[in-house]
């Protein structure tokens, strides 16, 4: 039996892509205790995992050619048959179909209205948990200069409310902030999803990451409602976020 669904807009399933793949998931594994496990997936071979504690959330992809722009990838939980109305309707596009990842997951594959990759995803044997433990994926947010108006379309493909802010836009489910989008005074190439990992330590976890080599994108800020955050590039170039909700 499949686990429940999660709430829309919960970050499911997460890919670090890099050249330099192995040197970055080590810097993640010291800096939240992360594990590795596999998954078979014929005719692809063996694909590395990464987990925290029994919790498995994210792989890792070597990033070669087209693909090697040092990124986190964002994978969405919510309503897949929906999502294949809602992604042509709003601007987007689609191949039409569901894929199966071989009993891991169902997912919806589309580009946003700009050009931009994205998915929508239904775990079959992983539940998402409630409440995220620290070193796990607690929102995400968009960076890029056509923030604002890509709101309005991931806020209707996964069924959440879009609230525009000063800096960007705030999807919220049933009230509850969910995702965010921040409207870059620049241009970045290409524009991303940018993943946030719960920490409890915010400020000790960038000092610690900032040691092991990252770079502070965003110095560290509590946002009202939101928490204490921070926003660092990781040794392969990576961007990741850390976000304590507590002082909110």
């Amino acid at each position: 039996m499949a686990p429940p669904l999660p709430p829309p807009g919960r970050v499911a399933w997460l890919e670090i892509n890099a050249q330099r793949v192995t040197d970055a998931v080590r810097f993640y594994r010291d800096l939240f205790a992360w594990g590795a496990a596999a998954l078979h997936v014929p005719p692809w071979g063996s694909i590395p995992l990464i987990a925290n504690q029994d919790r498995v959330f994210a792989n890792q992809f070597m990033a070669m050619g087209a693909f090697s722009t040092p990124q986190w990838n964002v994978w969405f939980s919510g309503d897949l048959e929906a999502a294949l109305d809602r992604i042509p309707a709003l601007g987007g596009e689609t191949d039409g179909q569901i894929k199966r990842i071989d009993g891991h997951s169902e997912e919806v594959q589309g580009r946003d209205p700009t050009g931009r990759p994205f998915n929508v995803i239904r775990l079959l044997e992983r539940e998402v948990p409630a409440r995220n433990r620290p070193g796990e994926p607690e929102t995400a947010e968009f960076w890029g200069a056509e923030a604002r108006r890509l709101a309005p379309f991931y806020a209707g493909v996964l069924g959440l409310e879009s609230e525009e802010t000063a800096e960007g836009a705030c999807l919220r489910d049933a009230g509850e902030p969910r995702l965010f989008l921040r409207q870059t005074a620049f241009d970045i190439q290409p524009p991303r999803w940018i993943p946030y990992f719960r920490s409890v330590s915010v400020g000790g976890d960038e000092e610690r990451a900032r040691r092991a080599g990252a770079v502070v994108q965003v110095p560290r800020h509590t946002v009202p409602g939101l928490g204490e955050l921070t926003v660092l590039a990781d040794p392969a170039n990576a961007c990741f976020g850390l976000l304590d909700p507590a002082p909110a």
